[in-house]
């Protein structure tokens, strides 16, 4: 389900889009035309590996697997897959903020959302692969609540300075890197304390079934 929430005023922050949902982050699982392939020195960690045994968490190209497990902090190779774009990405959880009330407070929420408190998952995410992924669609991992479901998603269209989830792939050739941030909310009662990653070429649902990081 999907509710889209107008700004309290037309003149704020130049018109403002507010999206919230309730799950994690995901612009489709269509398939690019090039297959693509990391560094064949790199795992799913980041770091030198031989070739993955069966039981391995990571497919033969050194990507996680889908369902993995990650530590907030540890650098993993993802497949990723939006639009007309495929390739490699490695994705770092940098950290995951408590924000305040006060920080949404312009964005004109309403309802239930007003009780909710914002978290902010940030992130680095680099091209690790050999495709050049300049204006892929590409969403930042979402949040991940104490209970192992996803948070609910903020998605602002225009500027939202506490945290920036815009996908800064004007220009993304292979090893370009950038920062992101993703904001979520968390109902009363409940608190962020991971983070996810579903479609772009793992599945949807449950976020169980995509990669997650947990402290």
């Amino acid at each position: 389900m999907v509710t889209r929430i107008t700004p309290r005023s037309a003149s704020a922050a130049a018109s403002l889009v507010l999206t919230l949902t309730l799950g994690g982050c995901g612009s489709g699982d269509g398939a690019g035309p090039t297959a693509d392939k990391p560094a064949p020195s790199l795992s799913a960690s980041g770091s030198p590996e031989s070739s993955p045994s069966p039981t391995s968490s990571v497919n033969e190209d050194g990507t996680a697997k889908a369902g993995i497990k990650a530590k907030l902090g540890e650098p993993t190779l993802l497949r990723y897959e939006g639009g007309t774009k495929s390739g490699v990405l490695e994705v770092t959880v940098t950290g995951i903020e408590k924000g305040s009330k006060k920080d949404v407070a312009p964005l004109g929420l309403e309802d239930d959302a007003k009780k909710m408190t914002p978290y902010y998952v940030r992130a680095t995410i680099k091209n690790a692969g050999k495709n050049d992924l300049s204006h892929a669609p590409v969403d930042p991992p979402g949040g991940l609540l104490d209970d192992g479901t996803a948070a609910r998603q903020l998605l602002v269209i225009g500027t939202f300075a506490a945290c920036d989830s815009y996908p800064k792939t004007k220009s993304f050739p292979p090893g370009a890197s950038y920062e992101t941030c993703a904001p979520v909310l968390a109902d009363p009662g409940t608190e962020v304390t991971g983070a996810v990653w579903t479609g772009q070429g793992y599945p949807d649902f449950p976020p169980s079934a995509g990669v997650t990081w947990t402290p």
